[in-house]
């Protein structure tokens, strides 16, 4: 419902990141790995803006090398489908990624949406320079039930370095919607977009402490930048900067398999109606395979 909850899925990538070292090792052979199944879902919750989201993906990995060489060993080719539920819209799409090395992966997908005209979604404005805080949405009116869709391209890099782990990925997107007006209010990413198609560009950078836990598992904590740029509308750019803390159970904790909270405490740098407020966002997930 919100763009703060999409920060959350960083709990999954600090996962990802950790079972992926990249300090220099020898390399060696090993027998070929089957296809892997995961699945992964995650309910989070957001203030500021309000929101609440439940997400499910389940994906395939194939394996493009046996070398156990850390640059190596997550080379892979992946794909999956996703759905997400909010109060105000849902989500189907399905993506592929093409890892070359553990450090470097590219995926590619489309979301169709169906937004419900719940909580002033699909709102019709006339200018990218018309309010529209919840307070100013509040007193326009006019939501509708309608389709969208986004399709995306997301490059993203992420190392490991002793206890050390950052992430950093950047979503090039592009949008449209069946609203009746020229531009539309979009909630996950909390700003006006073109309804016949617009471009944005979404950055997400971490670094983080990762340790283990005497009860097995990990538990990470540092800082967060998150970057929202709609290409038409530079005054309307949305950056955050943060903290962010995970911790993640390496095995089943009341029959839930892998368990992870994660937890984001971020200040708007840049925002058109937020501009030095806080938000916060906690999500609750798990991962089986």
């Amino acid at each position: 419902m919100n763009r703060g909850i999409r920060a959350l899925v960083l709990g999954i990538l600090v996962a990802d990141v950790s079972s992926a070292p990249v300090a220099a090792q020898s390399p060696d052979s090993v027998g070929p790995a089957a296809p892997r199944r995961e699945v992964r879902e995650q309910l989070g919750a957001s203030v500021n803006n309000m929101g609440l989201q439940n997400s499910v993906e389940i994906g395939w990995t194939w394996p493009l090398s046996a070398s156990r060489h850390p640059l190596l060993s997550d080379a892979h080719i992946s794909a999956g489908v996703t759905h997400a539920l909010t109060p105000a819209q849902t989500r189907l799409g399905g993506w592929l990624e093409y890892a070359p090395l553990s450090i470097l992966s590219v995926r590619a997908g489309v979301d169709p949406t169906a937004y419900f005209g719940t909580f002033r979604s699909l709102m019709s404005f006339d200018s990218y320079t018309d309010p529209f805080s919840k307070k100013d949405r509040d007193a326009r009116g006019g939501s509708r039930a309608g389709t969208g869709a986004r399709v995306y391209v997301s490059p993203a890099v992420k190392v490991k370095a002793g206890p050390l782990v950052a992430m950093s990925s950047a979503d090039f997107e592009w949008w449209q919607s069946s609203a009746s007006g020229a531009l539309f209010y979009e909630p996950t990413r909390d700003t006006l977009l073109k309804s016949r198609g617009d471009r944005l560009v979404n950055t997400t950078t971490v670094a983080l402490f990762q340790r283990g836990s005497g009860s097995g598992g990990t538990f990470s904590i540092g800082g967060i930048h998150t970057l929202t740029h709609v290409l038409d509308a530079p005054d309307n750019r949305i950056q955050k900067l943060g903290a962010i803390a995970v911790r993640e159970f390496r095995s089943s904790h009341f029959r839930v398999p892998r368990p992870r909270v994660t937890l984001v405490v971020a200040r708007y740098l840049n925002d058109p109606s937020k501009q030095h407020q806080w938000s916060a966002a906690m999500a609750i997930g798990f991962t089986a395979r």
